[in-house]
């Protein structure tokens, strides 16, 4: 098996529990459970490989990789960058953020350390809807943070979420117009999804679907000059966030830390593990593809999986049926990207592909 060229690093602490959040998470760290996490890494890291590995892409998500405070990073960068990850040409770190704890000597450490690029979670601009959701931060802590990044990163993003309980239309219009005018180089937008056991979930009326708002969003962003080249991803030019696309795209990756995932050949580690036949590692790897506005070619997936072959006719069929809907486009013979309105369900055109594998004749 190819080693991975992406690293995904999580960081398990938190000031406090979103109202929508099910990840794992924990206090902020002391010195002693700072120090035995970094430990953790990179005992982990060395049961899968005892040599260093070419790295391409690293990730730091949580949690609040923030907690781990200037220091911390000094420390995990001794421990990882040489010894355990050889940065490759064009590498890019990316590092979320939260609004409160963005910082002057954090900011300056990152970038010292070699970190490219910051996500700050910005997820809504109304103090009530902010505190409702448990945030732990103003409007204006999310604009003196993106102001305080933006003199140190070019390459600033943010979290946003479509559809949030006390978010009206026109709320929402001067929230996408105020971003605009951060002039940022990465914006993700997503849709809020709500998840058992957390807080939102018992609550009295369920939020907007977020579809309308995320159709605003597209044109909003578009017009400023952001693609969206994945479903809930939106960037300048040459700004897109190639780690997230390595997941799309079928690629392998390491997960390190409590709440990593990791995609390893057939190997799915969530942290739980399981081990994929050929044919639903193909399907997996593919079929990701359809969120992204580069598209999907069934004929070159089969080239790159020929398990998929007898899979085509059907594909071909569906995917020309949801063109005919007006779902996807066709930017080039037999590939076929989403259209705006199939960007809002993408999820429900890859499950139909996924039930047509089922049942197609000569399904292996």
């Amino acid at each position: 098996m190819t080693p991975p060229a992406s690293f995904y690093f999580h960081v398990p602490f938190c000031t406090g529990r979103c109202a929508y959040c099910a990840f794992h998470s924990g206090p902020p760290p002391t010195p002693e459970t700072l120090s035995a996490y970094l430990d953790s890494l990179a005992r982990a890291f060395d049961a899968f490989s005892p040599a260093p590995l070419p790295c391409a892409t690293l990730y730091f998500g949580g949690g609040t990789p923030g907690l781990l405070g200037p220091d911390g990073f000094r420390r995990w960068h001794s421990l990882f960058i040489g010894p355990r990850l050889i940065p490759q040409p064009g590498f890019e770190w990316s590092v979320e953020l939260h609004p409160a704890g963005v910082t002057l000597p954090l900011l300056q450490t990152l970038r010292e350390l070699g970190a490219t690029r910051v996500s700050i979670g910005v997820q809504a601009l109304h103090d009530p809807t902010l505190l409702a959701l448990n945030r732990r931060h103003t409007a204006d802590d999310a604009r003196r943070a993106i102001a305080l990044a933006r003199d140190h990163f070019t390459n600033t993003g943010i979290d946003l979420i479509a559809g949030l309980p006390g978010i009206t239309p026109r709320r929402w219009q001067a929230t996408l117009g105020e971003i605009i005018r951060w002039d940022l180089s990465h914006i993700s937008a997503y849709t809020l999804s709500i998840e058992p056991g957390t807080p939102l979930a018992r609550a009295p009326a369920p939020p907007s679907d977020g579809l309308d708002e995320m159709a605003l969003a597209s044109r909003t962003f578009a017009a400023a000059g952001l693609t969206r080249y994945e479903t809930s991803n939106f960037a300048l030019p040459g700004r897109e966030c190639r780690h997230n696309l390595a997941y799309w795209q079928g690629l392998d990756y390491l997960g390190l830390g409590p709440g990593a995932a990791s995609r390893l050949g057939l190997r799915r580690l969530t942290p739980r593990e399981e081990t994929l036949t050929p044919l639903d590692d193909a399907l997996e790897r593919t079929l990701t593809r359809l969120r992204t506005a580069r598209g999907f070619s069934p004929a070159r997936a089969a080239r790159r999986h020929p398990l998929l072959t007898p899979l085509l006719p059907a594909w071909t069929r569906l995917l020309h049926r949801f063109r005919a809907h007006g779902l996807l486009t066709e930017p080039s013979p037999g590939t076929f990207a989403p259209t705006p309105r199939g960007h809002e369900v993408a999820d429900a055109l890859i499950r139909e592909l996924l039930a047509a594998a089922e049942t197609a004749p000569g399904r292996i």
